[in-house]
């Protein structure tokens, strides 16, 4: 007796969805990072007063120049390094400063910092005439693969009250957070950072103990 052929049968098919939905990073923050090495967060003895929003600027440095004594001849001033704690193990470095951002609108379209300062004077309104403050050695850093780094960077810029552009990112560059540096390498205590010189004429009026300061605005900006 001749046992029958088993039937062939079709697959049975069946069909699910898998989603995800996304929600604006409007208040998030960035914790600064280490400029020299970014995998390591840090906390730096300048304030941090971060902007807001999914393109933000998380940090950028002060630039002390401290007590320098008045003579009568063109100066050249640079800023000790600065401070910050290692905030895995409190370990104090001393970095270049820099001014860092983060990209998260997840649009990758492209972002321009750009920076303006105002004349250098004292509380009673005595400018420091003449005075230029160049920032130079601009380095990018980041944790991303280095063909997401910014295009564009000038590299050396004096100052002024109009605003300048430091970093330019083109679409596809520039997403998640990045440090703009003044130098590539961490320095020491005491150290000074040559890559950010304040410039004093020899005929400018200096008065003894009084501070000079100057605002810098640092304007971060969607790419047009």
């Amino acid at each position: 007796m001749q046992l029958p052929t088993a039937l062939a049968t079709e697959p049975s098919l069946s069909q699910s969805d898998s989603n995800v939905q996304f929600t604006a990073d409007v208040d998030g923050t960035s914790p600064p990072v280490n400029p020299t090495n970014p995998g390591e967060e840090v906390t730096p003895t300048d304030p941090v007063t971060p902007t807001t929003g999914a393109l933000r600027i998380d940090f950028a440095s002060q630039i002390s120049f401290g007590k320098q004594k008045i003579f009568g001849k063109d100066m050249a001033y640079h800023p000790p390094f600065s401070e910050v704690k290692r905030t895995s193990d409190g370990t104090t470095l001393y970095v270049p400063q820099f001014v860092q951002v983060t990209d998260n609108t997840g649009l990758n379209a492209g972002w321009n910092l750009e920076v303006s300062g105002t004349p250098f004077k004292t509380a009673s309104g005595a400018e420091l005439t003449g005075a230029d403050l160049t920032l130079s050695g601009t380095t990018l850093r980041s944790k991303l693969d280095s063909k997401y780094t910014p295009s564009k960077v000038t590299s050396s810029l004096t100052v002024g009250s109009s605003p300048q552009l430091l970093v330019a990112a083109t679409a596809g560059e520039g997403m998640s957070v990045w440090t703009a540096v003044f130098g590539d390498a961490a320095g020491s205590a005491g150290a000074r950072n040559t890559k950010i010189t304040l410039h004093v004429p020899a005929e400018t009026v200096k008065l003894a103990d009084e501070t000079y300061t100057s605002t810098l605005t640092w304007t971060l900006s969607s790419a047009p």
